[in-house]
């Protein structure tokens, strides 16, 4: 079994989405990415060993941190069988992490029967059904 060990100091909040970002890349190849407390597991034991490179693998990384607005706030240091990330701003992980933990769509749920739905004027026409009847 062929693994990489990513280990993420300072980035431990964004591990879970590190790796799912990172498996999507790695899916159409037969790899997978494996979350833990403080780093990711990347699985490529169903991959040949020419579909892809530690080198390429450091940019699919780099490319995930920047596109979640970590550009610049990070190092890449590699090993025989790890690579290994170290946040240098504990402020910007903490956005980018409170950033990703916010929901994008706000739900509506009414409170008499808990009818849900993400549109505020459908709810309103929806509440005006309970004090009809």
């Amino acid at each position: 079994m062929r693994t990489i060990l990513v280990k993420l100091i300072g980035l431990e909040p964004l591990s879970t989405t590190i790796a799912y970002e990172l498996s999507d890349l790695l899916s159409e190849k037969g790899g997978f990415a494996l979350p833990r407390e403080h780093d990711v597991v990347v699985d490529l034991s169903l991959m040949l060993d020419s579909d892809l490179s530690v080198p390429q693998l450091v940019r699919w990384l780099e490319n995930i941190l920047d596109r979640l607005g970590l550009e610049g706030g990070y190092s890449v240091e590699l090993a025989q069988d790890s690579i290994m990330i170290r946040a240098t701003s504990e402020e910007r992980v903490a956005r980018v992490a409170a950033a990703l933990k916010r929901p994008s769509v706000s739900v509506e749920t009414c409170p008499h029967c808990g009818f849900t739905t993400p549109y505020p004027e459908i709810m309103r026409e929806h509440i005006k059904i309970h004090y009809l009847l």
